[in-house]
C-alpha cells in the first residue's frame, strides 16, 4: 500500500456509508447559518443540537443496517484491542454512573450522545480506509465550502455596519453562534482541517481559495480573541515540530504564513478602516492583554473549584453524565466546567477519567507509529500526518479552558476529525495489519442491533419533553426566583441547568 489511496469498496461499506461522511460534514459546516428554527422557539444553539443529534441518530441507524447487511461478509477489523478495551471500560463506568444520578434521564443521554459520535465515527473511519484521499479531499472542500459561506455572510455583516456608521457592539460582528466562543471551538478543528485543504489543493484556483478561506478564518480568530483555540493550535503544531522534525516544516509553514496573512487582513479590515472612520477597532484583540490581566482564568476559577468540590464529593462514579448542569448551577456561570478533565472526573468519576486518558494516549502512540510505515515516505503522507498530530493537541489543549466537548458544532466535528484521522491510520498501515478482518456472529448482531435500538430511544428520552416547548423550559431554567441575575448556560438546550 503506498498511502491513502481508494481500495476495493467491501459490499458493506458501499451499501452502508456511501455518503454519511459527507452529509456529516456538510451538516457540521452549514449547522452555524441554518436559516430557520427547526422546532419553535429554537435558536442557533438548540438548531445546531437537533442537527447534531440528527447526525448521531442516523450514525446508529447505519451502524444497525451494516449489522444486517454483513450478515454473510467479513467486515475489516478497524479498532486497537488495548484502545478498545479502555473506551469500552469508560462507557461501562458511565453507564453505571447514569444510572445512579440525580437524573438519569439526562445522565443516559449524556452518555448515550458520546456513544453515538463514537459510533459516528467508527463509520467515517470505515468509509475513510476504503475510499481514502478520494473521501478526504471532498470532505476538505465541503469543510472549504462550508467556511468560505460564513466568511461571505460576514463580509455582508461587515459592510452592513460600515454604511450603517457608528460603533457596533462586537458580539453582532459574529453570526450564527449564541455565544461567538462558540466559533473558537469550530475553529480549534477547522482551521488545520482548511490548512490540509490548501496544501493538498493542486490547481491553481483551488489554491487560491483555499488560502483565502484560510487567512480569513484566522482573522476571524484574531477578530474574536479566541486565546484557547490560538493557544491550542500553537500547541499543536510545537508538538507536530517536535515529533515529526523536517518533515513538519512545510505544514508549519502553511499554518504560520496563513496566520500572518490573517493577521494582516484583521488589522486592515478591523482596525485601521474603522479608525479612518473615526472609530474603535472591531473585535476583542486589543483588549484581550488587559482582560488577560485583570482576570487570567475568565471567571472560570468559580466553575473549576465548584467541579473540585463535586469530584471530592463522588470521587468513584461522579455526579452522573451531563449533572455539572444541575450541581453546578450555584455558580450561575456555566453548565459544563469549562475543562475536560475535570468534566469527566466529576461528572463521569476518576476511574472513567483514568480509561479515556489511557485510551487516548495509546490512540496517539498509534497516529505517531505511523511514521515508520512505509507509505508515510510519501510527503503527502507526511503532510496528513502533521494535520492529525496538530488537531489533536489544539483539541485537547483548548479542552482545557473551554466547551470544546460540549457544544454540539464542535462535537461533530470532532467526530469527523477522529473518523478521519482513524480511517487514514488503518489506510497506511502494512499490508498485513491493514487487511486484518473479523466476521460477527449472529449473537453479536442480535445484541449490536438491540443495543443501537436502546441507544436510539435513550437519545430520545433525553430530549423529550423540553423539546415540545424550548422557550418555556429555558425560562424556567433562569431560575431567577433563586438566582435574581441568572442567565442562560447551553449544555444540551439553550438552557443548561436543571
Amino acid at each position: 500500500m503506498t498511502g491513502i489511496q481508494a481500495t476495493r469498496i467491501s459490499p458493506v461499506t458501499a451499501s452502508a456509508g456511501l455518503s454519511f461522511a459527507i452529509l456529516t460534514a456538510i451538516v457540521a459546516a452549514i449547522g452555524p447559518l441554518w436559516p430557520f428554527a427547526l422546532i419553535d422557539g429554537a435558536g442557533h444553539h438548540d438548531n445546531q443540537r437537533i442537527l447534531q443529534i440528527f447526525c448521531v441518530m442516523l450514525s446508529a441507524l447505519l451502524g444497525m443496517r451494516i449489522l444486517f447487511l454483513s450478515r454473510r461478509e467479513i467486515i475489516p477489523r478497524l479498532y486497537d484491542k488495548p484502545v478498545m478495551f479502555f473506551l469500552v471500560l469508560f462507557f461501562v463506568l458511565g453507564f453505571i454512573s447514569s444510572i445512579v444520578a440525580y437524573s438519569p434521564r439526562r445522565a443516559l443521554f449524556e452518555w448515550a450522545n458520546f456513544l453515538s459520535l463514537v459510533i459516528m465515527s467508527l463509520l467515517i473511519a470505515s468509509e475513510m480506509r476504503t475510499k481514502g484521499s478520494v473521501l478526504l479531499d471532498k470532505m476538505l472542500f465541503v469543510c472549504g465550502l462550508g467556511c468560505g459561506l460564513y466568511i461571505f455572510m460576514e463580509i455582508i455583516i461587515y459592510v452592513a455596519v460600515i454604511n450603517a456608521g457608528g460603533q457596533p457592539a462586537n458580539e453582532i460582528l459574529i453570526l450564527g453562534f449564541d455565544n461567538y466562543r462558540f466559533l473558537n471551538h469550530v475553529q480549534t478543528i477547522t482551521l488545520p482541517f482548511l490548512g490540509l485543504f490548501a496544501v493538498r489543493s493542486n490547481d491553481t484556483r483551488r489554491k487560491v481559495f483555499a488560502w483565502t478561506v484560510l487567512s480569513m478564518w484566522w482573522a476571524l480568530l484574531f477578530l474574536t480573541a479566541g486565546r484557547g483555540t490560538f493557544i491550542g493550535v500553537l500547541a499543536g503544531l510545537c508538538v507536530t515540530a517536535m515529533f515529526l522534525r523536517r518533515e513538519a516544516l512545510p505544514w508549519c509553514k502553511v499554518m504560520l504564513y496563513s496566520g500572518l496573512f490573517g493577521f494582516g487582513a484583521y488589522l486592515l479590515f478591523y482596525v485601521l478602516i474603522p479608525m479612518s472612520l473615526g472609530l474603535h477597532p472591531f473585535g476583542f484583540l486589543l483588549s484581550v492583554v488587559g482582560r488577560t490581566l485583570d482576570n487570567p482564568g475568565s471567571s472560570r476559577w468559580l466553575l473549576w473549584i465548584r467541579a473540585w468540590e463535586i469530584i471530592m464529593a463522588h470521587p468513584w462514579l461522579g455526579a452522573g453524565p451531563l449533572h455539572f448542569a444541575h450541581f453546578g448551577r450555584i455558580v450561575q456561570n456555566g453548565a459544563h466546567p469549562h475543562n475536560w478533565v475535570l468534566q469527566i472526573a466529576c461528572e463521569w468519576g476518576i476511574p472513567a477519567l483514568l480509561c479515556l486518558i489511557a485510551a487516548l494516549a495509546l490512540a496517539f502512540k498509534k497516529l505517531l507509529a505511523a511514521r515508520r510505515y512505509t507509505a508515510l515516505k510519501d510527503g503527502k503522507n507526511q503532510l496528513i500526518l502533521a494535520a492529525w498530530l496538530t488537531t489533536g493537541v489544539a483539541v485537547l489543549v483548548d479542552g482545557l479552558v473551554s466547551g470544546l466537548f460540549v457544544m454540539p458544532s464542535s462535537q461533530l466535528w470532532i467526530a469527523l476529525y477522529i473518523g478521519c484521522t482513524w480511517g487514514w491510520s488503518c489506510s497506511v498501515m502494512p499490508s498485513a495489519q491493514a487487511k486484518q478482518t473479523m466476521r460477527l456472529s449472529i449473537a453479536t448482531r442480535i445484541w449490536g442491533a438491540v443495543g443501537v435500538l436502546i441507544l436510539i430511544c435513550i437519545l430520545g428520552n433525553g430530549l423529550w419533553p423540553e423539546i415540545r416547548n424550548l422557550p418555556l423550559y429555558e425560562e424556567q431554567s433562569l431560575q431567577k426566583e433563586i438566582y435574581p441575575d441568572a442567565i442562560l448556560r447551553p449544555r444540551i438546550w439553550l438552557g443548561g441547568y436543571f
